[in-house]
């Protein structure tokens, strides 16, 4: 059984999948693809509800980069951005942040536009989002 925050990466993850050609990666750094996403959970705050429950904010960013693309470098990471944000909120063509329950709110906390640099060649972005759900205390697998 997975717990509620391991689903919760999962489901960016499959989200994400359809815009590349290799596997999500999560956590990993860069390896020779010509293009990659990789998904980092980073840290969690947690807080005590009035219900006895747990409310976690946590992390999560997205690297979404390719070694070629097409047209200004600036246009394509901002393309690539519309992509990883439209992809991650939205499913079967409807608006659904809560990752199928999972979550109670995903928002976009900031945007990094990575263009080349004088020996480097990739372009893409960085894409940190913020979730908030829910556990009972002491119970990470149970809403």
């Amino acid at each position: 059984m997975e717990t509620i925050r391991e689903q919760i990466v999962q489901e960016v993850m499959s989200r994400l999948a359809p815009l590349i050609s290799t596997p999500v990666l999560r956590r990993e750094q860069y390896a020779d693809e010509d293009e990659f996403i990789c998904v980092w959970d980073g840290e969690q705050e947690t807080e005590r509800t009035k219900y006895g429950s747990l409310q976690h904010t946590m992390e999560i960013t997205i690297e979404f980069v390719k070694l070629q693309v097409t047209g200004h470098p600036a246009e394509a990471a901002g393309a690539m951005y519309a992509q990883a944000v439209t992809s991650v909120f939205m499913k079967d063509g409807q608006f659904e942040p809560t990752l199928n329950g999972l979550a109670h709110s995903m928002n976009e906390a900031s945007f990094l536009p990575l263009t080349p640099e004088p020996g480097l060649k990739v372009t893409g972005c960085g894409l940190k989002l913020d979730l908030i759900f829910e556990t009972q205390n002491g119970d990470p697998f149970t809403q």
